[in-house]
């Protein structure tokens, strides 16, 4: 592992580890300490104005008992203030080569995302009813990091570390960690934090969240800011996470079982989550060393576990194929392919059907991924067959695989197989219809065969309804170029900027969307007013900026 991505990594792991073990993200160090506290005061400055997953029956649930944190009424730091802080940390996150920019990823993480919300909010578990709620916001994204992790930011942005997928033994077990993760934003711990200890809290949110950052961009200065920020609440801080993890963990039981789950997944997890945590005790900082994870947590769980009847859950099939994903994702440089090829082969040759399905779909992707597309689709369809024996035996899956569906969609278009790609993607998407996977896969296929009104017709559908979603715009922009409309192309990729935070490059962009002349008057309309509102932000900004000096 180079230099590089040994600092990341364990940038990654702290940040992961602090928010599990604490309701605050833990951060690593950078030489620019000017440009993190920029960062810093633009996050204090928040105005309070401001696939197939398994369905059983649930059983009879435990009632709940937990700490007192507090009257929630009284929580300083609003839902949306708390979202607006998320999406800025995102702007930044997205930035980051170790975020996962692999769709089917993201899309099987959410799905299991809502499948537990959705749940929980039936259920009636408190934090998801009433105005404000966080079940419509709640946002899961891959980390590209071998630890085994997961981590909240403000707002309903959580973390997955493809190291989580890779390591887990059972979709029961993950769906543990996201119901844990799920827990610390339903209840609102960010939020009562700064509730109850104020200023000072606040000033230690933003430097923890806000130095992981600096240490993307320069890994040598973060920790002088995190541990700075810290000091002025750290104790109050680690008083607070032993409650919050408590309610998180209880909160966090109760999701799982209201998305008919097994609940022994829980402490089953735990218990892996203290093994290898005892590994890396020597890469934590102190006060997460000593913040007890570990045995009365586990003994807490496996009580409730106790007190419930016996019951197993199939892992999906869906599960089985993003392990091997995961597995190929986390997998950095090329020269490492011919190990992880034969670990897939060695997978393949067990006589368990779901290592069957592992092994066959990663030399799949793996050969895809080399530019071997007819080997890729010989694999696939090993893994069809491994996928119907898994099903006869009762795991779950829709009528198709996203997963598997998606891979032979990216054989065609591999293939330049254009037309048949977009037939199959609209068949897939009649089941997923919300897939980021297959719409992405659709617009670069219509584009590849110069549908473009038909792209951009649907791209400004979903940019109307998501205009902070940086992917649309983006792809709109291509769009808009590959039909030769200049204006247009460089206005959408201002709104790419804007979404993004960079103000400079999006006026650039908007100067260069007037200078364009293929605008009628009614686009350059447009165009003007919306140049004249992106220098009214950038020049707010900028004011913030000097009344707020670092």
């Amino acid at each position: 592992m180079s230099n590089k991505r040994h600092r990341l990594s364990k940038k990654i792991i702290a940040s992961a580890l602090a928010f599990l073990f604490q309701p605050s993200m833990l951060l690593a160090q950078t030489d620019s300490n000017r440009i993190a506290q920029d960062n810093i005061d633009r996050a204090m400055r928040s105005s309070p104005n401001s696939a197939g997953i398994p369905q059983v029956n649930k059983p009879i649930q435990q009632s709940l008992v937990l700490p007192d944190l507090g009257d929630s009424s009284s929580i300083s730091l609003s839902p949306a203030d708390e979202r607006q802080l998320g999406e800025r940390i995102m702007r930044e996150i997205r930035r980051d080569p170790d975020y996962s920019n692999d769709l089917v990823f993201y899309d099987y993480l959410n799905t299991i995302g809502q499948t537990l919300v959705r749940a929980a909010k039936k259920d009636g578990i408190p934090g998801l009813d009433g105005s404000g709620t966080f079940a419509i916001n709640f946002e899961l994204f891959g980390v590209r990091d071998r630890t085994i992790n997961a981590f909240a930011l403000p707002g309903g942005f959580i973390g997955v570390h493809t190291g989580l997928i890779v390591s887990a033994e059972s979709e029961s077990e993950l769906a543990s960690v996201l119901g844990h993760e799920i827990g610390h934003v339903t209840q609102k711990h960010i939020a009562r934090m700064y509730g109850q200890q104020g200023t000072n809290s606040m000033i230690a949110l933003a430097s923890l969240f806000l130095a992981v950052i600096a240490a993307s961009r320069n890994p040598n200065a973060a920790q002088g800011i995190a541990m700075g920020g810290q000091a002025l609440a750290i104790q109050n801080q680690l008083s607070y996470s032993r409650d919050a993890e408590r309610e998180a963990d209880r909160v966090g039981f109760q999701i799982l079982q209201a998305g008919g789950f097994d609940v022994q997944g829980m402490p089953d997890f735990f218990q892996r989550m203290q093994r290898a945590n005892s590994i890396m005790e020597s890469g934590v900082p102190g006060y997460v060393r000593s913040h007890p994870l570990t045995t009365d947590r586990i003994a807490d769980m496996q009580d409730r576990v106790r007190g419930l009847p016996s019951r197993k859950v199939l892992s999906s099939v869906e599960f089985y194929l993003l392990k091997a994903r995961a597995r190929l994702i986390q997998t950095s440089s090329s020269s490492s392919y011919p190990e992880l090829k034969q670990y897939f082969e060695s997978l393949a040759r067990r006589p368990d059907l779901p290592k069957q399905l592992e092994g066959n779909y990663g030399l799949s992707l793996l050969s895809l991924k080399q530019g071997r597309n007819s080997d890729a689709e010989a694999y696939l369809q090993k893994t069809r067959v491994s996928l119907q024996g898994l099903v006869s035996q009762g795991s779950p899956v829709q009528k198709l695989s996203l997963s598997v569906e998606s891979t032979a969609i990216d054989i065609m278009v591999a293939k330049g197989q254009h037309d048949a790609a977009l037939k199959q993607i609209a068949q897939v998407k009649n089941i997923y219809p919300r897939s980021r996977a297959l719409n992405v896969a659709m617009v670069n296929s219509q584009l590849k065969t110069h549908q473009y009104e038909q792209a951009i017709s649907w791209l400004k559908v979903q940019s109307k309804s998501r205009p902070d979603e940086t992917l649309w715009w983006s792809l709109l922009s291509q769009a808009y170029s590959q039909s030769g409309k200049r204006a247009l192309q460089h206005a959408a990729l201002a709104e790419k900027y804007v979404t993004e935070g960079a103000w400079v490059g999006a006026i650039e962009q908007m100067k260069l969307a007037k200078a364009a002349g293929d605008a009628d008057f009614y686009q350059a309309s447009e165009i003007d007013a919306r140049a004249r509102q992106i220098q009214e932000a950038y020049r707010q900004e900028l004011k913030n900026n000097r009344q707020n000096p670092s």
